[in-house]
C-alpha cells in the first residue's frame, strides 16, 4: 500500500483493506481533528479567565467552560468534515446535504457527549472525588496541565469513536464511492 492509496484508496483494495484504510485514517485524521479542538480549547482556557458562574436547578456551572466546549467543537466539527469527507470515506456526495448530516450528527454529539457527558465527568471529580478541575497535576515548560485537561483528553476519546460511527454510518453512506456490497475479495 503506498502514501498515495492510503490517502486516497484504491479500486484494487478488497473490502478488508479499505476498513482497514479508512480505520487508519480515521485514526489519524481524529488525532488531528482532537488537536484543533484541544488546541482551540486551551488557547480559549488561557485568554478568557473571566467565570460567569450559572446554577440550574442546584447544579453550578461556569458558563465560559461551555461556550470553550462549544467554539472547540465548531473548529474540530470543521476540521473533522472536510478531512473525512476527503480522505476517509472519499465521498461524492452532496457536499451541502453531507455538511448539513455531518453538522446535525455532530450537534447530537457536542450536546450529549461534549457538553453533557463533559460536564458530567467535571461533576463526578469535582463533587464526587473532591478534586478540583483547577488542580495542577503537572507543569511542563510552564504550561499547567491540571485535571481539566484530562477530563477533555478522556471526553474526546468517547467522542472520537461515537462520531465514527455516526459518520461511516449515517452521514458518508450514500456519498461513497463503492458501497460495502461492491467490493471486490469478499
Amino acid at each position: 500500500m503506498t502514501f498515495r492509496e492510503l490517502l486516497y484508496g484504491s479500486d484494487r483494495f478488497t473490502l478488508k483493506q479499505e476498513k482497514t484504510r479508512m480505520f487508519v485514517m480515521y485514526f489519524f485524521t481524529g488525532i488531528f481533528t482532537m488537536l484543533a479542538n484541544l488546541i482551540c480549547f486551551i488557547l480559549f482556557d488561557k485568554l478568557v479567565t473571566r467565570e460567569y458562574d450559572v446554577t440550574i436547578i442546584r447544579w453550578s456551572f461556569d458558563l465560559f467552560l461551555i461556550l470553550n466546549q462549544t467554539i472547540a467543537w465548531l473548529a474540530a466539527t470543521l476540521t473533522a468534515f472536510f478531512t473525512n469527507r476527503a480522505f476517509v470515506f472519499r465521498s461524492h456526495g452532496s457536499i451541502l446535504l453531507e455538511l448539513l448530516g455531518f453538522m446535525a450528527a455532530r450537534f447530537a454529539t457536542l450536546i450529549t457527549i461534549e457538553i453533557g457527558l463533559f460536564a458530567v465527568f467535571v461533576m463526578l471529580l469535582e463533587h464526587n472525588a473532591g478534586v478540583m478541575t483547577e488542580t495542577l497535576i503537572v507543569e511542563i515548560l510552564g504550561f499547567d496541565f491540571t485535571w481539566l485537561y484530562v477530563v477533555k483528553i478522556i471526553n474526546s476519546a468517547v467522542l472520537v469513536a461515537v462520531n465514527y460511527v455516526l459518520s461511516r454510518w449515517i452521514v458518508f453512506r450514500r456519498g461513497m464511492k463503492k458501497e460495502d456490497g461492491k467490493k471486490n475479495g469478499q
